[in-house]
Protein backbone atom coordinates (compact mmCIF):
# COMPACT_ATOMS: atom_id res chain seq x y z
CA UNK A 1 0.00 0.00 0.00
CA UNK A 2 1.56 3.27 -1.04
CA UNK A 3 2.25 5.63 1.90
CA UNK A 4 3.68 9.43 1.41
CA UNK A 5 4.18 12.16 3.60
CA UNK A 6 2.61 15.42 2.35
CA UNK A 7 4.33 18.45 3.15
CA UNK A 8 2.09 21.55 3.01
CA UNK A 9 2.88 24.89 3.94
CA UNK A 10 3.85 24.69 7.67
CA UNK A 11 2.11 21.65 7.84
CA UNK A 12 3.00 17.97 7.32
CA UNK A 13 0.31 15.11 7.38
CA UNK A 14 0.25 11.28 6.41
CA UNK A 15 -1.71 9.67 3.53
CA UNK A 16 -1.90 5.79 2.64
CA UNK A 17 -3.75 5.05 -0.59
CA UNK A 18 -6.05 1.64 0.12
CA UNK A 19 -7.27 0.43 -3.17
CA UNK A 20 -10.46 -1.72 -1.30
CA UNK A 21 -12.52 -1.45 1.39
CA UNK A 22 -11.22 -4.76 3.09
CA UNK A 23 -8.11 -3.01 2.65
CA UNK A 24 -9.21 -0.46 5.69
CA UNK A 25 -7.98 -2.04 8.84
CA UNK A 26 -4.59 -2.27 7.11
CA UNK A 27 -4.61 1.44 5.84
CA UNK A 28 -5.12 2.59 9.53
CA UNK A 29 -2.37 0.48 10.80
CA UNK A 30 0.18 2.44 8.16
CA UNK A 31 -1.29 5.50 9.34
CA UNK A 32 -0.63 4.12 13.47
CA UNK A 33 -3.79 4.82 14.14
CA UNK A 34 -4.27 1.81 16.86
CA UNK A 35 -6.31 1.75 19.87
CA UNK A 36 -9.22 3.08 20.77
CA UNK A 37 -10.41 6.55 20.18
CA UNK A 38 -13.92 8.66 20.93
CA UNK A 39 -14.93 9.52 17.57
CA UNK A 40 -16.25 11.97 16.07
CA UNK A 41 -17.52 12.06 12.14
CA UNK A 42 -18.37 15.63 10.87
CA UNK A 43 -19.81 15.54 7.72
CA UNK A 44 -21.27 18.48 5.97
CA UNK A 45 -19.90 20.71 2.69
CA UNK A 46 -19.93 23.66 1.78
CA UNK A 47 -20.84 26.81 4.07
CA UNK A 48 -23.46 29.36 2.78
CA UNK A 49 -22.24 32.98 3.90
CA UNK A 50 -25.30 33.89 6.03
CA UNK A 51 -24.05 30.65 8.33
CA UNK A 52 -21.06 31.26 8.38
CA UNK A 53 -20.60 32.59 11.88
CA UNK A 54 -22.68 29.89 13.18
CA UNK A 55 -21.16 27.17 11.42
CA UNK A 56 -17.43 28.43 12.41
CA UNK A 57 -18.16 28.85 16.23
CA UNK A 58 -19.75 25.25 15.89
CA UNK A 59 -16.30 23.79 14.66
CA UNK A 60 -14.36 25.98 16.94
CA UNK A 61 -16.20 24.26 19.96
CA UNK A 62 -16.34 20.68 18.14
CA UNK A 63 -12.31 20.93 17.99
CA UNK A 64 -11.79 22.34 21.03
CA UNK A 65 -13.96 19.35 23.32
CA UNK A 66 -11.64 16.99 20.69
CA UNK A 67 -8.69 18.26 22.22
CA UNK A 68 -9.76 18.25 25.92
CA UNK A 69 -10.75 14.20 25.45
CA UNK A 70 -8.20 13.56 22.86
CA UNK A 71 -11.03 12.21 20.42
CA UNK A 72 -10.46 11.50 16.96
CA UNK A 73 -12.42 13.15 13.89
CA UNK A 74 -13.09 12.11 11.02
CA UNK A 75 -13.61 14.56 8.31
CA UNK A 76 -13.29 14.91 4.18
CA UNK A 77 -10.05 16.53 4.23
CA UNK A 78 -10.82 19.06 1.29
CA UNK A 79 -10.63 22.67 2.53
CA UNK A 80 -14.16 22.84 0.74
CA UNK A 81 -16.52 24.46 3.80
CA UNK A 82 -16.71 22.50 6.51
CA UNK A 83 -13.75 20.11 5.43
CA UNK A 84 -11.44 22.53 5.37
CA UNK A 85 -12.82 24.79 8.58
CA UNK A 86 -12.35 22.10 11.01
CA UNK A 87 -8.39 21.42 9.46
CA UNK A 88 -7.77 25.65 9.39
CA UNK A 89 -9.21 25.17 13.00
CA UNK A 90 -6.83 22.69 14.40
CA UNK A 91 -3.70 23.62 12.90
CA UNK A 92 -4.70 27.93 13.93
CA UNK A 93 -5.06 26.58 17.47
CA UNK A 94 -2.58 24.13 17.66
CA UNK A 95 -4.25 21.22 18.57
CA UNK A 96 -2.61 17.82 18.62
CA UNK A 97 -5.95 15.53 18.86
CA UNK A 98 -5.97 13.24 15.64
CA UNK A 99 -8.02 14.53 12.28
CA UNK A 100 -8.31 12.30 9.56
CA UNK A 101 -9.36 13.29 6.79
CA UNK A 102 -10.75 10.47 3.74
CA UNK A 103 -11.64 11.55 0.53
CA UNK A 104 -11.61 9.82 -2.82
CA UNK A 105 -8.08 10.27 -4.79
CA UNK A 106 -9.31 11.15 -8.26
CA UNK A 107 -11.11 14.11 -6.57
CA UNK A 108 -8.85 16.09 -4.72
CA UNK A 109 -4.95 17.63 -5.33
CA UNK A 110 -2.11 17.11 -2.62
CA UNK A 111 1.69 18.71 -2.53
CA UNK A 112 3.74 16.83 -4.97
CA UNK A 113 0.42 15.08 -6.76
CA UNK A 114 -1.89 15.27 -9.33
CA UNK A 115 -3.52 18.70 -10.39
CA UNK A 116 -6.62 20.56 -11.13
CA UNK A 117 -7.27 19.94 -14.79
CA UNK A 118 -10.11 21.91 -15.78
CA UNK A 119 -10.51 24.24 -18.20
CA UNK A 120 -14.40 25.54 -18.65
CA UNK A 121 -16.76 22.63 -18.83
CA UNK A 122 -13.97 19.84 -19.18
CA UNK A 123 -11.13 18.01 -17.83
CA UNK A 124 -11.07 16.98 -14.36
CA UNK A 125 -11.76 19.40 -11.36
CA UNK A 126 -9.52 18.50 -7.72
CA UNK A 127 -10.04 20.00 -4.55
CA UNK A 128 -6.89 20.73 -2.28
CA UNK A 129 -6.40 18.92 0.50
CA UNK A 130 -6.86 21.26 3.51
CA UNK A 131 -4.00 22.09 6.31
CA UNK A 132 -4.12 21.10 9.62
CA UNK A 133 -5.08 17.27 9.01
CA UNK A 134 -2.50 14.75 10.52
CA UNK A 135 -3.43 11.91 8.56
CA UNK A 136 -5.33 11.08 5.09
CA UNK A 137 -7.05 8.35 3.39
CA UNK A 138 -7.50 8.36 -0.65
CA UNK A 139 -9.54 5.56 -1.92
CA UNK A 140 -10.26 5.04 -5.21
CA UNK A 141 -13.82 6.83 -7.17
CA UNK A 142 -15.24 9.16 -9.40
CA UNK A 143 -18.12 10.16 -7.22
CA UNK A 144 -18.81 11.52 -3.90
CA UNK A 145 -20.47 9.22 -1.75
CA UNK A 146 -18.13 6.26 -2.91
CA UNK A 147 -16.61 8.05 0.12
CA UNK A 148 -19.27 7.56 2.49
CA UNK A 149 -18.87 3.56 3.37
CA UNK A 150 -14.73 3.58 4.16
CA UNK A 151 -15.88 6.96 6.65
CA UNK A 152 -18.71 5.01 8.82
CA UNK A 153 -16.32 1.82 8.94
CA UNK A 154 -13.16 4.05 9.91
CA UNK A 155 -15.22 5.37 12.69
CA UNK A 156 -16.12 1.94 13.58
CA UNK A 157 -12.67 1.04 13.14
CA UNK A 158 -10.92 3.55 15.30
CA UNK A 159 -13.88 3.43 18.31
CA UNK A 160 -13.69 0.16 19.21
CA UNK A 161 -16.14 0.32 21.98
CA UNK A 162 -15.50 3.95 22.88
CA UNK A 163 -18.31 6.02 22.08
CA UNK A 164 -18.80 7.80 18.39
CA UNK A 165 -21.21 10.66 16.56
CA UNK A 166 -21.93 12.10 13.46
CA UNK A 167 -22.47 15.91 13.69
CA UNK A 168 -23.84 17.10 10.50
CA UNK A 169 -22.84 20.90 9.82
CA UNK A 170 -25.19 22.06 6.58
CA UNK A 171 -24.91 19.19 4.15
CA UNK A 172 -26.81 17.65 0.64
CA UNK A 173 -27.67 14.44 -1.00
CA UNK A 174 -23.97 12.82 0.07
CA UNK A 175 -24.52 13.98 3.56
CA UNK A 176 -27.97 12.20 3.76
CA UNK A 177 -26.25 9.07 2.87
CA UNK A 178 -23.70 9.80 5.78
CA UNK A 179 -26.51 9.51 8.14
CA UNK A 180 -28.12 6.95 7.04
CA UNK A 181 -25.12 4.58 6.92
CA UNK A 182 -24.33 5.86 10.49
CA UNK A 183 -27.54 4.97 11.36
CA UNK A 184 -27.49 1.68 10.38
CA UNK A 185 -24.19 1.00 12.60
CA UNK A 186 -26.26 2.66 15.66
CA UNK A 187 -24.62 5.47 15.86
CA UNK A 188 -26.37 8.65 16.92
CA UNK A 189 -26.01 11.96 14.75
CA UNK A 190 -26.27 15.63 15.83
CA UNK A 191 -27.63 18.13 13.44
CA UNK A 192 -26.34 21.61 13.65
CA UNK A 193 -29.38 23.83 13.10
CA UNK A 194 -28.37 27.11 11.86
CA UNK A 195 -25.31 25.87 9.35
CA UNK A 196 -27.97 25.62 6.47
CA UNK A 197 -29.49 23.21 4.00
CA UNK A 198 -29.87 19.51 5.55
CA UNK A 199 -29.00 20.06 9.31
CA UNK A 200 -31.61 22.38 9.04
CA UNK A 201 -34.63 20.45 7.50
CA UNK A 202 -33.38 17.83 10.40
CA UNK A 203 -34.00 20.44 12.82
CA UNK A 204 -37.32 20.74 11.14
CA UNK A 205 -38.82 17.58 11.04
CA UNK A 206 -40.90 16.31 13.96
CA UNK A 207 -40.49 12.28 13.13
CA UNK A 208 -36.63 12.13 13.14
CA UNK A 209 -34.92 8.82 13.75
CA UNK A 210 -34.65 8.48 17.62
CA UNK A 211 -30.91 8.19 17.44
CA UNK A 212 -31.13 11.81 15.20
CA UNK A 213 -30.84 14.89 17.58
CA UNK A 214 -30.13 18.33 16.61
CA UNK A 215 -28.81 21.27 18.64
CA UNK A 216 -28.28 25.38 18.00
CA UNK A 217 -24.84 25.78 16.63
CA UNK A 218 -24.88 28.76 18.08
CA UNK A 219 -26.08 28.07 21.98
CA UNK A 220 -22.30 27.05 22.68
CA UNK A 221 -23.70 25.17 26.15
CA UNK A 222 -26.13 22.98 24.80
CA UNK A 223 -23.79 21.98 21.97
CA UNK A 224 -21.35 21.64 24.80
CA UNK A 225 -23.38 19.14 27.02
CA UNK A 226 -24.54 17.21 23.77
CA UNK A 227 -21.25 16.43 22.88
CA UNK A 228 -19.73 15.81 26.10
CA UNK A 229 -22.42 13.06 26.15
CA UNK A 230 -21.57 11.96 23.06
CA UNK A 231 -18.01 11.27 23.44
CA UNK A 232 -18.35 10.65 27.38
CA UNK A 233 -16.04 7.73 27.78
CA UNK A 234 -18.69 6.72 30.42
CA UNK A 235 -20.51 3.84 28.46
CA UNK A 236 -24.06 4.67 30.94
CA UNK A 237 -24.28 8.20 29.09
CA UNK A 238 -26.44 8.13 26.08
CA UNK A 239 -27.88 10.71 23.38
Amino acid sequence: MQKLELHFSGDRAVCVFPERLEELPQALDELELRGRYPVIVLVGGFIQEQHAQATQKAIEMIAALAEENQALIICGGSDLGVMGSIGQTRLACRYTFPLLGINLKNLVSWPGGPRSKRFLWWGTERWPLSTGYSHFILMPGNQYGEDSPWIAEAATCLSQGERSVTIVANGGSVTQRDISLSLELGRPVLALAGTGRLADELAKQSDKPILVMTVQAEDENALRHALELAISTNKENTI
